[in-house]
């Protein structure tokens, strides 16, 4: 009888683990924005790196659970075998420089446990986003004061090392209004310098692409992945006031997608040999007839390119673009955000899912993605302080 107990009660266990591992096939990384000392608003409430289950079926996070005390880790990569985790410190404050900085971390793959190895400067102030290279060799840094674009190199170890190559753009900066932005749009700043957005690499590796959203130009370079310096190969400007912020790829890397800033509108470019052509006119991610301002966030296309999705603060929505033969789009309509100042947006390994990171309202709404494409809201909040970005574990 003890024996049969036991059997029936080691059945039952392993059940209750098969369910729960099916139930939370994903786990995912939160960066999030902390009070700090370099000037950082006293509203933002995140603590550093949170670690969450995703359930399967409903898509909902967990209960964040805090695995790296830093600063403002407000951007997140991982190496390709998934054993190191590296994120942006978005502060202006490091060292006798006063520059951002980049932490890198060993990830246990058992618990999702994150180990700190060590932090580098990334050679400018404000680091608000990274990417690892696809040769595994580097991270690719974009600083957003000063506009810098750094390379550093990444040891065996899965370390930091040096920087291998600083980019500082020259040249006069933009302060004009964009000429397509919503009517009533607030007025740019009049001493608009250069901001770095975004830096990363095309789906064949080949080329690095970065935006500077403050002088309105999407720059391509090759890196020398045993020297670690980039070559510029082409330059595009957009149109002036846009400020170009972030972009995708089409899967087969001969569409680029680039959201604008300050005009909140799409532009579809094809990619050929380094360089950029524009597809057709831009398309806004602002409901049809809309007046006043807004600021687009994130752009995000998904894995399978059929559609591109636009985060929009102010307006606090997010938009679907449908992607039609040769990479151009048709826009689907709109869904708010179910809170304030969306930073990011991203979609699960699976692509069931879309989450919106609501900055302002500490909160991460989940959506589910419809047969349409169309994100429509779970009625799931998880609630984070100050949340920036998110990082699922393959």
């Amino acid at each position: 009888m003890t024996l049969l107990r036991t059997v029936a009660l080691a059945a039952f266990t392993a059940g209750l683990l098969a369910s729960a591992t099916s139930a939370h096939a994903a786990r995912a990384y939160i960066g999030t924005y902390t009070p700090d000392a370099s000037g950082a608003p006293s509203a933002n409430r995140g603590e550093g790196i949170y670690l969450v289950d995703v359930d399967d079926a409903t898509g909902a996070p967990s209960k964040p659970r805090l695995v790296a005390k830093t600063l403002s880790p407000s951007w997140l990569a991982m190496s390709k075998d998934g054993k190191f985790l590296y994120a942006v410190n978005e502060v202006g404050n490091y060292g006798p420089a006063k520059s951002g900085s980049v932490t890198a971390y060993a990830i246990d793959r058992a618990t999702g446990a994150l180990k700190a190895l060590n932090t580098v400067s990334s050679e400018g102030a404000v680091p608000c986003y990274i990417a690892v290279h696809p040769s595994g060799k580097f991270v690719m840094v974009a600083n957003y004061t000063g506009g810098t674009f750094t390379i550093i190199r990444i040891k065996a170890d899965g370390t930091l090392g040096e920087a291998t190559d600083v980019i500082k753009p020259g040249g006069p900066t933009n302060s004009a209004a964009a000429a397509d932005a919503p009517p009533g749009q607030s007025a740019p700043s009049q001493n608009r310098i250069t901001r770095g957005h975004m830096i990363a690499a095309d789906p064949s590796g080949q080329y690095v692409i970065g935006d500077d959203a403050g002088r309105d130009k999407i720059f391509v370079w090759k890196l020398d992945t045993s020297s670690g310096k980039l070559t510029e190969v082409s330059v595009t400007n957009t149109p002036p006031g846009s400020a170009p912020r972030h972009f995708g790829f089409s899967p087969d890397g001969k569409t680029l997608y680039q959201i604008g800033e300050y005009n909140i509108h799409l532009y579809v470019y094809g990619f050929a040999n380094g360089k950029l052509t524009q597809k057709g006119p831009s398309i806004s991610a602002m409901p049809d007839g809309y007046q006043g301002s807004g600021s687009a966030s994130e752009l995000l296309v998904s894995k399978d390119g059929s559609r591109v999705y636009s985060a929009n603060r102010t307006h606090d929505s997010i938009a679907t673009f449908a992607v039609g033969a040769g990479g151009g789009v048709t826009k689907l309509g709109t869904v708010h955000t179910e809170g304030s100042t969306p930073r990011t947006l991203h979609i699960d390994p699976a692509g069931k899912f879309l989450y919106s990171l609501n900055q302002r309202a500490d909160n991460i709404a989940t959506f589910r993605i419809q047969p349409n494409g169309v994100p429509k809201f779970t009625g799931k909040f998880l609630f984070v302080g100050s949340p920036a970005a998110m990082l699922f574990l393959p």
